[in-house]
């Protein structure tokens, strides 16, 4: 089981849009079973699998409440744990409450006989001990990033906490990689700077495929729909795609595959 984070403390960097479309690129792959988990009490990426989840059987929650986690069959190879604002006041229980998420993420892959491949964790957009607990259960960590002038502090802040991280609760937690995501597309100056400063500071821990705004992207959520499924020969579903074809591939360089 590869556990991945999708995090970025700042707001609005897309990370709900790529961890949904990740989580049902990665689901098609041949053999692959996903377990996409919104660990975020706004429930965005709830809201964006399902119509109605104001009883959610298949809450997040329970790890934090040390019952067992019982995910929502979305189709045969893709799961859901939920979430809602009930989720909130985990930032205010004791510390030791952040290692129960991987407890429970550990305890449902030994008990379950279809054991997952992929677990996508889709973070809220601050720091405190859901982010703390995600990054704890974690392998990897994928950051979204918008090619804007506060990226680069935002980013250098997240490195610090994932370093902590390393030294005080899970020194095995790698960093898959950068996304530039929401790029403009229309060749704005402020955007090539960003982008090469970004490359010149991290190097090929950037990942070589971008993914730009699109109008698709943006009707394709409000529909509740992957962008490959949605708009499957569309701009935007190459983009999704070729940014999961290189995340599996960092994942088989990382485990020497």
């Amino acid at each position: 089981m590869i556990t991945i984070a999708i995090t970025n403390q700042k707001g609005g960097v897309g990370k709900t849009t790529i961890s949904f479309n990740l989580a049902q690129i990665l689901s098609r792959k041949r053999k692959s079973i996903v377990l996409a988990a919104d660990n975020d009490p706004q429930s965005n990426l709830t809201s964006s699998f399902l119509e109605n989840h104001e009883d959610l059987s298949g809450n997040i929650l329970a790890a934090y409440d040390g019952k067992p986690l019982q995910p929502l069959k979305i189709s045969n190879s893709l799961y859901l744990l939920c979430s809602n604002i009930n989720l909130a006041p985990v930032a205010e229980r004791e510390f030791q409450v952040i290692f129960r998420l991987k407890e429970s993420l550990e305890r449902l892959c030994s008990q379950n006989p279809e054991r997952f491949d992929y677990v996508i964790i889709d973070c809220l957009p601050s720091f405190g001990h859901l982010h703390l607990a995600a990054l704890n259960a974690a392998d990897y960590v994928l950051i979204p990033i918008k090619p804007d002038p506060y990226a680069l502090a935002c980013i250098k802040d997240l490195f610090d906490t994932i370093k902590k991280i390393r030294k005080y609760f899970n020194p095995k937690l790698k960093t898959l990689g950068i996304v530039i995501n929401q790029v403009d597309g229309r060749d704005l100056v402020i955007e090539r700077e960003m982008e090469e400063a970004l490359r010149d500071m991290y190097g090929s821990m950037v990942l070589k495929s971008t993914i730009r705004k699109r109008i698709k992207l943006v009707e394709s959520s409000a529909l509740k729909r992957p962008i490959s499924e949605y708009d499957p020969n569309g701009l935007s579903a190459k983009e999704f795609k070729t940014v999961a074809n290189e995340i599996i591939r960092r994942l088989r360089h990382q485990n020497g595959k």
